[in-house]
């Protein structure tokens, strides 16, 4: 079980351990981002009520329209009519959620679990989803797939996280009064990353308790845990059902395995470099904390030779 108040380096370095060996039993993207999500929402809480913090956990990744099954192509093409969908057109994707209520998680997105990025007019239209690509330090262009340089310069980069300290009435987090209110959420807090195949994945938090911004930056690092357990399915099997489109579009997103291996060694050593730096903020805190009893033992001693003369 993890504390938000406070969330420390052990924590961060256990918990890191945990979501990126979550992929390694999983079948599918969505296996894998069904077991992130469960852990999230089943191991967060709250010191103070010994509560879980969480009141709902997703997992979004953008998708290409041609790659998404028969049911979820239609989910899209809903939304945007009379514009004719093309293969590469990516789409903001629901691959898994967790909460007190799991089985009406998916309906909390109106019953679409796929919104069409169909352009970048569409995307600035949308403050939530547009608002969160800004503050990751990304942009619409490299999101859609429009920029590829700027993506594969970003691609190994942590991103910031989007965190929104107080939900209720925020103009950047939709569904208050299905989600925000009755659940009493004070906090949301977006991770997440690129992979190779140019998708960028985001795991929404949403907290009944209220956390700071210094939390959230190192929050944000478990999102390289878990690009660590999507990696193996990337550009591979997304969906756990067998269903393949009828639609035969060809989407130009094939991965050589050499990316994909050598994403992974980044992101581990990403990891790495982040242990190692909390392990030295550690030992300079530990080392403060040395010094600080010798001077008050030291204190002490003179004060007692002083007393006895």
């Amino acid at each position: 079980m993890y504390n938000h108040t406070p969330f420390t380096s052990k924590d961060l370095a256990k918990c890191s351990l945990v979501l990126r060996h979550l992929g390694k039993k999983a079948a599918s993207m969505q296996d894998s981002s069904q077991k992130i999500v469960d852990y999230i929402y089943e191991h967060f809480y709250d010191s103070e009520t010994g509560q879980n913090s969480c009141a709902l956990v997703r997992l979004f990744k953008t998708h290409p329209y041609g790659a998404l099954e028969d049911s979820l192509q239609a989910s899209a093409r809903c939304l945007m009519t009379p514009t004719i969908p093309v293969a590469d057109m990516k789409c903001w994707t629901l691959l898994a959620a967790a909460g007190k209520e799991t089985h009406s998680n998916y309906s909390l997105v109106n019953k679409n679990i796929v919104i069409p990025l169909v352009n970048q007019e569409f995307v600035a239209e949308m403050p939530g989803i547009s608002e969160m690509i800004l503050r990751f330090g990304l942009d619409i262009p490299t999101v859609l797939g429009m920029d590829r340089e700027k993506m594969l310069e970003s691609e190994h980069k942590l991103l910031n996280a989007f965190y929104i300290s107080n939900a209720k009435d925020s103009p950047f987090i939709g569904e208050q009064d299905s989600l925000i209110i009755p659940y009493g959420v004070k906090s949301v807090l977006g991770i997440g990353g690129l992979l190779p195949s140019g998708s960028l994945f985001v795991v929404m938090i949403f907290l009944k308790i209220q956390i700071s911004q210094n939390m959230a930056e190192m929050l944000k690092n478990l999102a390289l845990a878990i690009k660590t357990s999507l990696l193996p399915f990337d550009d591979e099997v997304s969906f756990d059902s067998s269903k393949k489109s009828s639609l035969l579009f060809p989407v130009n997103n094939i991965i050589e395995p050499e990316i994909l291996q050598a994403s992974q060694a980044i992101a581990l050593t990403q990891l790495l470099d982040i242990s190692q730096q909390e392990m030295f903020k550690q030992a300079i805190r530990l080392q403060f904390i040395i010094s600080k009893l010798k001077r008050k033992v030291e204190e002490r001693r003179e004060s007692g030779i002083g007393h006895l003369a």
